[in-house]
């Protein structure tokens, strides 16, 4: 990696992936110019976006100030296209048209979408819970229906059956008591499915606070076509609606595939144990986007919690090859999965480094404040906070540590 100036180091992406790695890289690497790339203005707890959506305010994390304290760069663009071959970037900014950004090392990390796309009509009649802005204003679309009267008078469908889903079902049934909520999780809750990859005890307790929050769930057929104010269902029934929020699946931007980068059948690019696209040495991928196998867990799932650790063995990837070192396999394995209810309630369900459930669970209180503080710990993770403070004292037992 020697060069007459410094290194390039340009990412894309500033999740908690892309983010981790743009300050572990910008904290600790000498003789490199690095730059961040994402077309939105700041940081966005991707894991709260329901929350926002049933009213909480989201905190300003600026990328500008997080780049420039670690001596690095940010631009806010959309990446049009990129050129493995020539190394370069193609941007578009809304002031200054479309520009090319050069890199050495590329560090790939755009993240994911909602899936809008398989099932007809999701695209132009359901809104979806990917940014702050959008979250903003499905709060403000859920609050003006609270106020036309009791549940009866605004309703609310949760299409999907997932942790995303699950948890905004929770926030609204909890926070907006006004509202009909109707959860359509399809096939994820037909007998002997389990929601999330759930133990028993988890799965009973989900169902339990659902009932207990008036959230309806309507499942065993999956939605076929999405009309502006009602689906249609493949047993051929209909469910009515005033807003209709989508939370089944996720999609990957097609970037590294139309650059001709090795990707799998959904658009992930593949890399080696190092995190190294298989196809070109100069590009590392993270996050949702990145097929990654690990001798521990497997392949991981997109989820913050692979995510930031990706990030991270990112970072010591490229470091040990701007030292002429040989990187370290990335190696990672889970420990947990962590469901908010609401405010009040919250589920951490103990998995197995291969993310299978274990019967352990915590519930209740005790999950709620051990869900609040894994999400600060992962912004922590990141590097916007210092003063995390130690773990909640919730007695007997406390999680593994937590990446």
């Amino acid at each position: 990696m020697a060069g007459t100036g410094p290194h390039e180091v340009v990412v894309i992406g500033g999740g908690y992936a892309g983010l981790t790695a743009a300050a572990r890289i910008g904290e600790t690497a000498s003789g490199v110019s690095l730059t961040l790339i994402d077309t939105k203005p700041e940081f966005v707890e991707r894991i709260r976006l329901h929350e926002m959506a049933g009213g909480s305010t989201p905190r300003a994390l600026p990328y500008e100030d997080f780049m420039t304290a670690r001596h690095g760069r940010f631009v806010q663009a959309k990446v049009m296209s990129i050129d493995p071959g020539r190394r370069r970037v193609l941007i578009e900014t809304d002031h200054k048209g479309q520009s090319e950004v050069a890199y050495d090392t590329l560090i790939y990390a755009p993240g994911s979408y909602t899936d809008r796309q398989t099932v007809p009509g999701a695209d132009r009649h359901a809104v979806c819970l990917d940014m702050a802005d959008g979250s903003a204003a499905l709060y403000a679309r859920l609050t003006g229906l609270a106020r036309t009267g009791a549940r009866t008078g605004g309703t609310v469908l949760i299409a999907g059956g997932g942790l995303t889903a699950i948890e905004a079902a929770c926030e609204f049934g909890e926070r907006m008591t006004d509202l009909r909520i109707i959860l359509a999780p399809g096939r994820n809750f037909a007998p002997g499915t389990k929601p999330g990859d759930l133990s028993k005890a988890g799965f009973d307790h989900v169902i339990a606070t659902l009932e207990r929050l008036g959230v309806e769930i309507a499942a065993g057929a999956r939605i076929a076509r999405v009309q502006p104010d009602h689906v249609d269902m493949e047993d051929g029934s209909t469910i009515a609606f005033d807003v209709c929020l989508w939370a089944a699946g996720f999609l990957v931007p097609p970037l590294a595939a139309d650059a001709g980068i090795e990707v799998t059948q959904s658009g992930q690019i593949v890399t080696d144990e190092t995190l190294t696209s298989v196809s070109h040495p100069d590009i590392l991928a993270v996050g949702d986007a990145a097929h990654v196998m690990t001798e521990i867990a497997g392949k991981c799932r997109m989820s913050c919690a692979a995510g930031r650790p990706m990030g991270e063995g990112a970072a010591r990837t490229f470091d040990a090859r701007l030292n002429g070192a040989r990187p370290d396999a990335f190696t990672f394995g889970y420990s947990f999965r962590c469901i908010s209810l609401g405010r009040e309630d919250g589920l951490i369900q103990f998995v197995d480094a291969t993310d299978q459930p274990v019967e352990e669970v915590w519930t209740g209180k005790r999950g709620a404040v051990w869900k609040e503080y894994i999400c600060r710990r992962a912004l922590a993770g990141v590097g916007f906070d210092n003063d995390l403070g130690p773990p909640p004292n919730v007695p007997p037992d406390t999680p593994p540590e937590i990446s």
